[in-house]
């Protein structure tokens, strides 16, 4: 099944601490599902806290892949 889902994130880009280059950080703030109901009123649900710790950095990785891409 496939659903369109809103991510919603921010992307911190690579910096200096300590001496070492951190690379870029994702922090996904939420990921809404829209659906609608049986009374035909559509409603937005936050599905983040569904995914696991690996789903969640595989998808981290992920917009940091595309990311890097559409900066170059």
């Amino acid at each position: 099944m496939t659903l369109p889902v809103e991510l919603i994130f921010d992307v911190w880009p690579a910096m200096e601490y300590e001496g070492e280059m951190l690379p870029p950080m994702v922090d996904i703030q939420h990921a809404h599902v829209t659906v609608v109901g049986p009374g035909g009123k559509p409603r937005t649900i936050d599905i983040v806290k569904t995914f696991s710790e690996d789903e969640m950095m595989a998808l981290e990785d992920d917009i940091i892949e595309n990311y890097d891409n559409e900066t170059d």
